[in-house]
């Protein structure tokens, strides 16, 4: 698993700028030693693939999801959130769990699995920044975005995500359906 150090090493903060969280409200939150450490000294970046935002808190995160959305109800006061999908989904981590977690607004607000840790979501996001520089590398520029991706690179990147937090790709998963969206086209090569 990847430590908050190591996450600063290797994350490009020069494409992806890192966004902090307020020391005193993570640790106000029952979560674990393991979170409230990588959100504070590592945090998360500005944006990062596959379209996800995340806000400081200067700017409206980590605070809890009903503060940032009061129109939910009192069972959502135990999602901390973090940022958004680019479908405007809240990204959050569960406080009972530590999972990461967002909550798909387009079905009956259910969270959804992304990653079972903060810092095996944070190391699945280099895998697959990695990813998309090879898909680009090769099938060109546009490779990722039009979901043209060869068979071995999905591949590459379903076993690394499993290897990391192989609870990730379970069916329905953030992560599960990212990959799905590939196979929705034509493999190349």
């Amino acid at each position: 698993m990847i430590s908050p150090q190591e996450f600063l090493n290797k994350w490009n903060s020069d494409t992806y700028g890192l966004v902090n969280y307020d020391e005193s409200n993570i640790n106000s939150f029952s979560l674990t030693n393991e979170t409230k450490n990588f959100l504070i000294k590592a945090g998360l970046p500005e944006s990062a693939p596959p379209f996800l935002t995340f806000e400081s808190s200067t700017n409206g995160g980590g605070i809890r999801l009903t503060e940032k959305n009061n129109s939910l109800g009192k069972m959502y006061d135990r999602f901390i959130y973090l940022g958004y999908t680019g479908s405007g989904n809240p990204v959050c981590i569960n406080e009972s769990n530590s999972e990461v977690v967002y909550i798909d607004y387009d079905n009956e607000n259910n969270s959804v699995l992304i990653n079972s840790t903060i810092a095996k979501f944070a190391e699945s996001l280099l895998f697959y920044v990695a990813f998309i520089k090879k898909v680009k590398a090769v099938n060109g520029r546009r490779a990722y975005l039009e979901k043209n991706a060869t068979k071995e690179l999905l591949d590459w990147i379903s076993k690394s995500l499993h290897q990391i937090d192989a609870v990730s790709l379970t069916q329905g998963g953030f992560w599960e359906e990212e990959l799905v969206s590939f196979s929705e086209k034509k493999y190349i090569g």
